[in-house]
């Protein structure tokens, strides 16, 4: 399996590869299931085209951060995890399919936390075949009302540019999107947590 926790940034556009954009709002409420939703209007294209396959690797749906002393109860400061990823696709010309993602988190205050403002760091990979080919970490930052222990959240709608044909066929592309962990972040996942075998998109 590719390391998709790498720290390297590889979200500048280069030639022939995926191009991502962040929207200014969380619309949630207007994205489908990723399994195809297109554009009626782009007269080229007879029916929408096919998205990627998605998929939140299970070590990266939990997200779990400490005061730096011990990772036990007493010093979480904050506990996340991804309670359901949305998207659609649409073709933008003969060889650009756009893809739209977002995710809504499920965020609790641990005990340990000193403020109201919770960032939350994610990502998207694309991979053609089994090579990641490009990858982009966002920053999810928000304010958690003081009188809530829990609350969900949703991110900015995020598009990624394909330079595929936007048909309704499987293409050699797919996207793996997750919490952006610590190495730390991530043994203590793969340690503590029931794995649960999330389904592509």
């Amino acid at each position: 399996m590719p390391d998709l926790h790498m720290s390297q940034d590889l979200s500048h556009p280069r030639r022939l590869l995926p191009r991502f954009a962040v929207s200014g709002l969380a619309a949630l409420g207007l994205l489908t299931t990723l399994g195809g939703c297109g554009d009626e209007e782009n007269a080229s294209i007879a029916f929408a085209p096919s998205c990627p396959l998605t998929h939140i690797p299970p070590e990266a749906a939990d997200y779990y951060l400490y005061d730096g002393k011990t990772a036990t109860f007493p010093h979480l400061v904050t506990r996340a995890s991804i309670l359901k990823l949305q998207g659609d696709c649409l073709g933008a010309g003969p060889k650009d399919l756009k893809t739209r993602i977002a995710l809504r988190f499920v965020v609790s205050h641990g005990p340990a936390a000193a403020g109201s403002t919770v960032t939350l760091p994610w990502f998207i990979a694309v991979l053609h075949g089994d090579r990641i080919v490009n990858k982009h970490v966002f920053k999810h930052t928000f304010q958690f009302p003081a009188n809530l222990s829990s609350i969900t959240s949703d991110s900015k709608v995020v598009t990624v540019d394909l330079p595929i044909p936007p048909k309704n066929i499987d293409s050699d592309y797919r996207f793996e999107v997750g919490f952006q962990l610590t190495k730390d972040q991530l043994d203590y996942n793969e340690k503590h947590l029931k794995k649960v075998d999330y389904q592509a998109y």
